[in-house]
């Protein structure tokens, strides 16, 4: 049996009591939601602004998720996290609803370097033939075939076509899209051996959504950092419906409501009692132990593969400022990607000194690792004499595993993706996230708030 399966029997076999809680420890909700990410604190914002009593359960001490800042002595900041958010009216509206100044999402530096990372040489750039907006456009006449994908969720129909499921780079031979390879990858970089992954994840990670947003206006960012956002987010949730540091140790649902123990991490615990449950972080069998999971439900959840993904904000790394160094691998075409393990690039911040990276690898990739991957490329570099590089600080770093949940072609040619939505609403629990809708925070917070309509609070 596998490790998933024997985690869900050992949470079944759990009593669950709820017995021994004061009344104090005891409360009672609207809607529990698990998971204080983009999502969650997008949809508890909009229950409390319809008027619903909200518990929001997050496992961090902030908000935010993915949305990461490191703010400097010198007043400048860096997201190294989540950058920005589509310019459009979804992002805008949330945006004005907690009153957050905005401005344009200005890339640090438009000149590029290439460096294979694997060697620490400088290399020729890619076969990026096309610029960004001609590949994009290029790109999405190709994909418009599949606009069911439009709204970035996994509305597949019955029979999903099989050029969905083969490799991306028989998709990119069909349709000559060598010379877009660098707009792709830059957006889905996240699925990692892209041009060997089913066309269906690289579509989920830049599709047609993705495409419109970046044509019909860019991205915005709050002006004073990502975390700006979600700490006047925090402040409209108010505190005393935000359980910082906190995880669900046991869980029972029926058709009527939830009940949910949840153990803080300084080992207090309370007892919710809500009418709706709202999952948010991907259902994945370790991050949903403890919960009274059905077979159907078991069976879906433990068919996912993911990714690891690493973000960081780096200094004293001896690059000159205001460039970036794009990770070039001319071995693997078409594009010259980088294969897992890979840092996507040494990205300049705008403020000096500051780099940024995104680390992309397979899902027993650590931190450590990650760590170590950023110094042992420095250090390549340096030995070459490309860049007078030195050891560098890591002045920020955050895990965003897993990323980029798969199941098999298989799976997916089954009709899994239909029966995963299929379980909205059943035991009063419903989902939302990027195992649902792809990982861009405001195609998410679009479909989120459909999933609040079919609450029916």
């Amino acid at each position: 049996m596998r490790l998933e399966g024997l985690l869900f029997l050992a949470a079944a076999c759990i009593a669950f009591s709820t017995g021994g809680f004061n009344a104090e420890d005891v409360v009672t909700r609207d809607v529990c939601i698990l998971g204080g990410g983009a999502t969650g604190t997008y949809a508890a914002v909009q229950l409390r602004e319809k008027g619903h009593s909200v518990a929001l359960v997050e496992k961090k001490d902030r908000l935010g998720g993915h949305a990461e800042t490191l703010y400097l002595p010198s007043d400048k900041y860096v997201n190294y996290g989540v950058e920005g958010y589509f310019n459009n009216d979804i992002t805008k509206n949330f945006f004005s609803q907690l009153n957050v100044d905005y401005e344009a999402l200005l890339p640090g530096s438009i000149i590029i370097e290439n460096v294979n990372f694997n060697t620490g040489k400088r290399v020729l750039p890619g076969n990026e033939l096309l610029g960004t907006i001609a590949g994009a456009i290029l790109y999405r006449t190709a994909i418009e075939q599949f606009n069911y994908l439009s709204t970035g969720a996994y509305y597949l129909p019955d029979k999903v076509p099989e050029a969905l499921l083969r490799p991306f780079h028989e998709f990119v031979e069909e349709h000559a899209l060598q010379g877009a390879m660098g707009v792709i990858f830059m957006f889905a970089e996240n699925v990692g051996d892209i041009l060997n992954a089913p066309l269906l994840y690289v579509i989920q990670n830049f599709g047609i959504t993705h495409i419109d947003a970046l044509l019909g206006g860019g991205y915005i960012r709050p002006k004073n950092g990502t975390d700006q956002l979600f700490n006047k987010a925090a402040n409209y949730i108010a505190e005393e419906n935000i359980f910082y540091e906190t995880t669900v140790s046991q869980a029972k649902r029926n058709s009527t409501g939830v009940e949910m123990i949840v153990k803080n991490a300084d080992g207090t615990r309370k007892l919710i009692r809500a009418k709706k449950l709202l999952i948010t972080f991907p259902p994945t069998a370790s991050s949903l132990t403890g919960f009274d999971l059905r077979p159907e439900e078991s069976t879906l959840f433990s068919k996912w593969n993911h990714k690891s993904y690493y973000a960081a904000a780096i200094t004293n790394t001896g690059l000159p400022d205001g460039i970036n160094v794009a990770n070039t691998n001319p071995d693997n075409q078409p594009g010259s990607l980088p294969l897992p393990p890979f840092q996507w690039q040494m990205e300049y911040s705008g403020v000096p000194g500051y780099f940024m990276s995104k680390i992309v690898a397979d899902g027993n990739f650590t931190a450590e690792d990650a760590k170590e991957l950023i110094r042992s490329d420095l250090k390549r570099m340096g030995k070459t004499g490309v860049y007078r590089t030195k050891e560098p600080e890591i002045a920020a770093f955050a895990s965003h595993s897993p990323e980029t949940l798969i199941v098999s072609t298989d799976d997916v040619r089954n009709g899994f993706y239909k029966k995963l939505y299929a379980l909205q609403g059943q035991q009063s629990t419903f989902y939302t996230g990027y195992t649902f809708c792809t990982d861009y925070s405001t195609p998410l917070w679009n479909y989120t708030s459909s999933v609040l309509d079919m609450m029916d609070l």
